[in-house]
């Protein structure tokens, strides 16, 4: 009877698969925000960053070459 008790408390717990599932989808939501980025002049790399810090590109976000092979953030861009 205990051992049930336990197991109500702990309440519902997502399976392996279900994790798996969530992760996959996260990168797949990740991969296609950071590729509107890229749209806008940014580095792959620099694409994911931005995600994590600005989120989705906003109409006047975007990047700029800022000298030979180097791309920067702007919030004034006009592409």
């Amino acid at each position: 009877m205990l051992r049930g008790m336990n197991e109500e408390r702990r309440g519902w717990r997502p399976t392996r698969n279900q994790k798996i599932v969530g992760v996959l989808v996260l990168l797949l939501v990740w991969t296609v925000a950071a590729n509107r980025w890229t749209d806008k002049g940014c580095q792959l790399g620099q694409s994911y960053r931005l995600v994590v810090t600005h989120g989705a590109p906003e109409r006047y976000e975007g990047c700029v070459e800022e000298g030979r092979d180097r791309v920067e953030y702007t919030d004034d861009y006009y592409g």
